[in-house]
């Protein structure tokens, strides 16, 4: 979606974008409390720079989550 000559993306397209589910999408943006950037109605709309933080938080998840694997 371009709003103003900039791609924003919604929590289902960054979810298939970074290969993760959508429910764990929203809870980084909850846990984290990232805004979006935009809103159309209830879409939430999310910036690329926004989708790295977003990233890095999966990434978090990911590595706490190894640890505790044996």
């Amino acid at each position: 979606m371009t709003f103003f000559n900039h791609e924003f993306f919604t929590v289902g397209q960054i979810a298939e974008k970074l290969n993760e589910p959508v429910q764990r999408v929203a809870y980084i943006i909850s846990k984290f409390r990232i805004k979006p950037i935009a809103r159309v109605g209830i879409i939430r709309l999310f910036s690329p720079a926004q989708i790295k933080a977003i990233q890095q938080g999966l990434y978090s998840i990911h590595v706490r989550g190894d640890r505790h694997v044996k």
